[in-house]
């Protein structure tokens, strides 16, 4: 019985000792997608921390403890939250007289959207070329593009906090060719969404 009790008190003590970690601010190592990394803590960064969904004392001293998925949640749900939206990038084909294509409307429908989700969008508009002709006359073609398609936007009603017009002209070709070569897939618009 004195051992039951003995153990029962240890059990309910480790479960306060954890529930007193819960509650106290802690540094959790998040999951790793490439399985590597760590945090030292600590003042001389002596406790490790080395297991994705451990967490341990802000100040390093302790054991490292498991968080349940859902008390990491409920803990970190409004830093989580406040995490701006990831970039989005759209590609608008060209066709071979350098009008947007039939699929184009549809791509600037979610252009717009994507724009409209952010608080503070920032978009940039990027003309290509394919290789046929002489380098600055490309980089000028690929600008006039990108010019069309953000006033294609703008239009449209596009509210952005900053809108860049760009040419890489034959620079950053998607299909690699020879110089004075026609390759329509590289013939494009690209809007960036941040």
């Amino acid at each position: 019985m004195k051992r039951l009790l003995l153990k029962l008190s240890a059990a309910l003590l480790a479960i306060a000792a954890l529930n007193g970690c819960a509650r106290q601010s802690y540094v959790l190592l998040a999951d790793d997608p490439h399985g590597a990394g760590g945090v030292a803590l600590g003042e001389a960064g002596q406790r490790l921390l080395d297991v994705p969904g451990q967490g341990m004392a802000i100040d390093g001293v302790g054991q490292s403890f498991a968080i349940h998925a859902s008390r990491r949640k409920a803990d970190f749900a409004k830093a989580l939250a406040a995490q701006p939206a990831l970039p989005e990038r759209f590609v608008l084909p060209l066709e071979t007289s350098g009008r947007l294509g039939d699929a184009a409307e549809q791509t600037l429908e979610r252009i717009l959207l994507a724009a409209r989700q952010r608080d503070y969008p920032v978009v940039t508009v990027i003309g290509h070329t394919d290789t046929l002709g002489p380098r600055t006359a490309n980089e000028q073609v690929g600008l006039r593009r990108a010019q069309s398609v953000a006033e294609l936007l703008r239009q449209q009603g596009l509210e952005a906090m900053e809108l860049r017009v760009e040419s890489h002209g034959e620079r950053n070709l998607l299909v690699t060719t020879p110089d004075a070569t026609t390759e329509p897939r590289n013939r494009r618009v690209e809007v960036l969404v941040r």
